[in-house]
């Protein structure tokens, strides 16, 4: 199967993937309290038409022989590039992602924004998008979005403009590009940044699954930015659960006249999201590039951990959170960049500057 190679857990979350649909709660369960192989059998065993072990095993095979032809990548909770803020799901985070793209995932959404909205956007929100996207770029943040037609591709491509980096968020397989005008710029991401999915390969992308993806859009980034968005739309969903996850949530106003700001001055009028004006608004909002740590649990479990000792070896902080010190290289490597770490001669420690922040006095 050419340079993708699978152990058995992998294959276990691929089969997991074709026999249930993104979000199951039940299956989540069952994957934390008895592991990836025993959902397999829960899953087989609910399901009204008989499936053998064969033909699962065929489809498992073939998922991974089109990810080859594809270049995808398969990324699980078990490897170093998996984005740990999507633990914070609990029972409903994704068994896997497929990535097509070449850089580290994890790196890539270290430092995220969600920028989405209407897909019937107007030439204001369009603009809006655009520069948006382009002037958080260039202060090197990953911009995430879902794709479609409107405000998600406004986004894309603002990233796109300054050379910075975008991830999108597909409902559908990776391989396949939805809207298919959009097979362009679905190139154009993969080049420099990902196309990432929960979905098996081959999967068209339905209604159903626009609004479980957006829980991923939201999950993956620092803080949401609505755009345009009418009413009871897909938007406001992701806003929704961005409220859950504890993640900021921020509304460009638009004119009052206009019902695709419609939702945009409902979140605002309720206080359940932080008006914002450009990007100066959202970076004072969701901290300067560099000037905070990522929000994800994994990350912030190291910060607590190296503040409670003087210096620690990444074995000994591995052994400490009961994670691989693979894990824990990357959060560090994270952490170094953010200006968070620093090693020494006796191992990690946090930094000067950030213990000033925490301490307030800085």
């Amino acid at each position: 199967m050419g340079g993708l190679t699978l152990t058995s857990a992998d294959r276990a979350r691929i089969a997991i993937s074709l026999l249930t649909e993104p979000g199951d709660e039940r299956a989540g369960q069952q994957l934390t309290a008895a592991g990836a192989e025993a959902t397999v059998d829960m899953l087989i065993a609910r399901r009204r038409r008989p499936l053998g072990p064969s033909e699962l095993e065929a489809a498992v095979t073939a998922q991974a022989r089109r990810a080859d032809a594809i270049g995808a990548r398969l990324v699980t909770p078990e490897g170093q590039d998996w984005p740990s803020q999507l633990d914070d799901l609990g029972d409903r985070a994704p068994f896997l992602l497929w990535v097509r793209g070449t850089g580290s995932l994890r790196s890539l959404l270290l430092r995220s924004v969600s920028i989405v909205g209407a897909r019937a956007c107007s030439h204001y929100g369009r603009s809006q998008a655009e520069m948006l996207a382009a002037e958080l770029a260039l202060l090197g943040w990953t911009v995430v979005s879902g794709g479609a037609f409107g405000i998600d591709a406004a986004a894309h491509r603002g990233a796109l403009a300054v050379t910075g980096i975008t991830v999108l968020v597909t409902a559908g397989g990776v391989d396949r590009p939805y809207p298919r005008a959009h097979e362009d710029l679905y190139g154009r991401i993969i080049e420099t940044g990902a196309v990432i999915s929960e979905l098996p390969l081959g999967t068209t992308a339905a209604r159903h699954r626009f609004l479980t993806r957006n829980r991923l859009v939201a999950a993956l980034s620092r803080g949401t930015v609505i755009v345009e968005a009418a009413r009871r739309s897909g938007t406001s969903a992701t806003a929704s659960a961005a409220e859950e996850l504890r993640r900021h949530v921020m509304a460009l106003p638009g004119p009052v006249t206009s019902d695709l700001s419609a939702g945009c001055h409902d979140l605002l009028r309720d206080g359940r999201a932080v008006l914002v004006t450009g990007c100066p608004d959202v970076v004072e909002l969701i901290g300067a590039f560099g000037g905070d740590p990522p929000v994800d649990q994994g990350t912030t479990a190291v910060l607590q951990a190296l503040l409670r000792c003087d210096a620690a070896e990444e074995s000994e902080l591995a052994a400490a959170l009961g994670c691989s010190e693979a894990t824990v290289a990357v959060t560090l490597a994270g952490l170094e960049g953010a200006g968070f770490a620093v090693r020494g001669r006796r191992g990690w420690t946090v930094s000067d500057a950030a213990l000033a922040r925490i301490a307030g006095t800085d």
